[in-house]
Parts: structure tokens; sequence; C-alpha cells
């Protein structure tokens, strides 16, 4: 009895001696807590907006004739929105058009005369007298036109090229007509076109500014339209700030400072600084199906690169559980099991990780991402194999 006593106290000792290796039981996935360098991160607020949204204003004068809907209601890309009354305008158009279309008779008409006059001028033309054969326009012709012509008493090719440029002003005038008529057809489908305010993307109307009936003028808001399908966070940083962040960087933001943070990225760094904020804009994409609103408040988590501190412990987020309100780690003890430990927690860096206060120390094993039913006691890793100093086999 007193040897198998003797056997075992040394087991027993031995075993307490062992100290525990870095490998973990299948499943299981052990993080050693570490000091790291913490850069200083500043909260800035920010507003959410939309990726795509515009402000449809009145292009022309007139009264509010149809309003596609109200607030919240949405709509498919090219889908009108609002109309503007449009009478007069096609009542102004229709008398284009028959601007138009006397032109085109006058240019027909200008063109035959033209022609007309060059294969029978009426320069050689004379007043024939009534009855007979024509005797007297052919002796006229004949006799009459050449002695006035040679007397110095009339010029025939002056006549010609005078009754020819009249012909052909009479088709330039057409022409004019024609085309004057067709630029104010064109001016007028211009108006026409500014009458409806369309949908250029599928979104919702954020807010309506008239009603049916209402008489605009060129300029005056009648709706906001945004796109729904996507927000973005919109910050103005301290301009010191500016060179620390690049397109493509990631930032933490808390959407009205509740629940977890939510990982933005950097889509847009204004180039200027606002001369008197000294500030720099900053637009951040929110993953796809974020839920938010446009004009929610959000703090976005800026990182100070230009302050510096001392290395701090970290605990990574899916490391930590939460009962009655305490968070809680599985601390894996020096018999490779596991024990449930209160930690305090500091700052949230980006998402993924807490600045740890208090509850463990460096070189500490907790378990990273504990399965779910995980209980304390669980064997999640094994001893070294290895005698501790001074003991005996």
């Amino acid at each position: 009895m007193m040897k198998n006593l003797l056997r075992l106290t040394i087991i027993s000792f031995c075993f307490y001696q062992f100290p525990l290796i870095a490998s973990s039981s299948p499943g299981y996935d052990l993080y050693t807590v570490r000091p790291e360098q913490v850069s200083i991160h500043i909260a800035i607020a920010g507003t959410v907006s939309a990726r795509k949204a515009v402000q449809h204003a009145a292009q022309i004068p007139g009264r509010i004739a149809y309003i596609a809907g109200n607030e919240g209601d949405r709509f498919q890309q090219g889908a009108v929105l609002v109309q503007i009354d449009d009478s007069a305008l096609r009542a102004k158009l229709d008398a284009a058009v028959a601007s138009r279309d006397a032109a085109l008779a006058a240019i027909r008409n200008a063109n035959m005369q033209l022609t007309r006059e060059l294969q029978s001028p009426q320069s050689r033309a004379s007043g024939a007298a009534p009855g007979g054969m024509g005797m007297p326009a052919m002796m006229d012709q004949m006799f009459t036109g050449p002695m006035q012509d040679s007397m110095g008493f009339r010029d025939r090719g002056a006549e010609r090229g005078s009754d020819l440029v009249q012909r052909e002003t009479q088709v330039s005038q057409a022409t004019a007509q024609q085309r004057q008529a067709e630029a104010q057809i064109k001016e007028i489908q211009a108006s026409l076109r500014d009458a409806r305010s369309i949908a250029p993307f599928s979104g919702v109307v954020e807010r309506v500014h008239v009603e049916v009936g209402d008489t605009v003028q060129p300029g005056q808001a009648l709706l906001n339209y945004s796109e729904t399908s996507g927000y973005r966070v919109e910050a103005d940083i301290p301009a010191r700030l500016r060179h620390s962040l690049r397109l493509g960087d990631v930032l933490a933001v808390n959407l009205d400072g509740m629940g977890p943070a939510i990982m933005a990225t950097i889509s847009r760094i204004w180039p200027v600084a606002d001369p008197r904020q000294h500030t720099v804009r900053v637009e951040m994409d929110l993953p796809a199906g974020t839920l938010a609103t446009v004009g929610q408040y959000a703090e976005v988590s800026v990182p100070d690169m230009t302050n510096q501190q001392a290395p701090k412990l970290l605990l990574p987020r899916t490391a930590v559980l939460y009962k009655g309100g305490l968070p809680l780690v599985y601390m894996v003890g020096p018999d490779g099991r596991t024990r449930l430990r209160v930690v305090r927690l500091g700052e949230d860096l980006g998402g993924s990780q807490f600045v740890l206060l208090s509850g463990l120390r460096e070189g500490d094993l907790i378990v990273n991402n504990p399965p779910p039913g995980l209980r304390a006691g669980t064997q999640v890793a094994t001893p070294s194999a290895e005698t501790a100093p001074g003991a005996q086999p």
C-alpha cells in the first residue's frame, strides 16, 4: 500500500509540473494573448447617404399635372415621376409643323419658277397683240428688241440676270423658312422632354416638394430621388488625418452608435480641404445588404497615426462570449482544460479586436471561436511530454 501511495504521489507531482504545449485538440482554435502596437482611433461623426441621389427640378414654367407617387415609393429606370402640363407646348408644336409644311411647299414652287426661268426666260417675252398669229410679238423679238438693245434703251442680259437672282432668292428664302421651322420644332420638342422628370435609375422617392396643380418656375425643386441598392457614409475628417488614409482602406463604422461595427471601404477622398473647417470629405461604401436609412447618423473610427502608444494586449472579438451582460472567455488552464474567465474590455479596434484591460495576462491561452456546447472543464490541449527540471522519472 505504501508503494502504491508513493507511486500516485510521484505521478501527481510530474503531471502538475508539465507545461502546456500550444497545440490543440481537433476542432479547437487556441489563441495566445500577446501585446501589439495599437494606433489611436478618433471617432468622427458622419451621415448615411445613397450612392446615387438626384434632385429633380423644373426646367420650364408650368402647372404640375401628374406626380407618380409619394415618399417611399419605388420606381424602375425610365419611369415618369413628374409631368408638367404641356398642352400649350403641343399647340406651338402643331403651329411649327404647319410652318414647316408651308415652307416645303414654298421651296417646291420657288424651284419650279427657277427652272422655268432657266428654260424660258421672261426677259425675251413681249406683249403679244390680240388675234392673228402673234405677228406683233414676233416683230418685237426680231426687230424692235434688237433695235432697243443697240440704241441703249434696253439691256436684255441685265434683265435675265435680275430674273435669275429673283428666282434664286425665292428658293433661298423658302429654304430659310423651312430651317427656321425645323429649329422651332426641335426647341419645342426639347421643352416637351423637359416637361417630364424621368427616373434615371431604379430607386425610391425620398421627398416630394410639390403637389398636383402647383405652378412652378425653372429651377424649383420637384422631388428627391435616390438609389437603394447601396449606401455610403460621408464624414469630414481633420486634414491632418488625410495622409493616413488611402482608397480601398477599411474603416469601422457604427450606425447610430449602436450594435457591432460595420466595415466600410473608402471609395472617395476629396482632393481639397474646407478652408473654413480645415476638414476633408471622405466617402465610404457600406457592404451590400446593410440595413440603413438615408440621413442616419454614423460614427467612423479613423486611425490617428500621428500619435503612438505603448503595445497593448489584444483580444479577438470572436473569442468573447456574453452571459448576463458580462464578457467571458474560455481560458485554457495548465491541465489543458477550459475555465471561464471574466475579462474587462477596452477600445473596439475596427470591429475585430478589443483592447484587453484586465482578466488575462500575456502568454495566456484562450479558445478562439468556441464551438457551441463547449463547457468549462473540457479538455482542449495536452501537457508537454517533457519532464520538468528536477523531476524524477
